[in-house]
């Protein structure tokens, strides 16, 4: 286990902040909001409230332009904030244009394909993906129906790795030559948690968040488990969510807490793999 005091507070006064992501280019964190506000912060604390959708945050994924595409989980939507533009837009909308049945955590392969799990509040858990440019969007899997929540996609592409909160466990998804979802495996089982966000180490670990009891976890290679952070009294986190990591060699981790209105950060001893940035129109 490591020490709660490798985190200290990096930026308060923020609207129960649930998503989290870093952008290389800029070398800020961005983060949503409860009321659709997309934050954008500096590893010195720094906070902008760049734009806000009207609607309610929760996971942002950055791609390859800078621009923060986030699950606004309030309009049913991917809405997008441009720095170029400075406008935030509707990127996605559910198949045949409905609402998405709240949309939780994006997260992009190397092609640009963006998947989205929608974690089902609405009773319609599923997994989408939205081809680059928005318009095509597709129901890739209804196979995770336990409340799909974090997720990433490996390195080299060939899957999908989801928390399925529900069902207090990892799986691995795979993406087949054609882009289909392929099988269904469990990585990894967390009993009696609930999981939220992930990210992946250099050395392969996958870090995941726990919502409740507030915690930290490491999953290795081989699907073992280790509590990082047990927090479970939620000194040090409050209701974490979302985990990426950050700075130039992503060496430091970044914990948003829905909780309350902060975002952490630590040093957790590895560093980060980084996530896809795909550059598209």
């Amino acid at each position: 286990m490591i020490d709660a005091d490798r985190f200290v507070e990096l930026a308060g006064d923020l609207n129960h902040p649930e998503g989290v992501a870093w952008d290389p280019a800029s070398e800020c964190v961005y983060a949503g909001g409860e009321g659709g506000e997309i934050y954008r912060v500096t590893l010195d604390g720094e906070v902008a409230q760049v734009g806000s959708s009207g609607g309610s945050m929760l996971g942002v994924a950055v791609d390859g332009r800078g621009r923060v595409n986030a699950c606004d989980d309030g309009n049913g939507e991917i809405a997008r904030w441009d720095p170029l533009t400075n406008e935030v837009t509707t990127y996605a909308r559910g198949v045949g244009g409905q609402d998405m049945d709240c949309p939780n955590v994006a997260a992009f392969g190397p092609d640009g394909m963006l998947y989205v799990t929608c974690s089902g509040e609405e009773g319609r858990p599923e997994i989408l993906r939205i081809a680059p440019g928005g318009e095509s969007v597709e129901r890739w899997t209804d196979a995770v129906p336990g409340y799909p929540n974090g997720a990433l996609v490996t390195p080299d592409g060939s899957a999908l790795i989801v928390v399925e909160s529900h069902e207090q466990r990892l799986v691995r998804v795979a993406i087949q030559a054609d882009g289909s979802a392929g099988d269904v495996s469990v990585v990894a089982s967390l009993p009696d948690t609930d999981a939220d966000g992930i990210a992946l180490a250099t050395d392969g670990s996958l870090w995941v968040t726990l919502y409740r009891p507030d915690g930290l976890v490491r999953v290795a290679p081989d699907g073992s488990v280790e509590v990082v952070l047990d927090d479970h009294l939620a000194q040090t986190f409050d209701a974490p969510t979302n985990i990426a990591w950050v700075g130039p060699e992503l060496d430091r981790v970044v914990v948003a807490n829905v909780g309350d209105q902060f975002l952490s950060i630590g040093d957790v001893g590895v560093a980060g793999q980084p996530p896809h940035y795909p550059i598209f129109d």
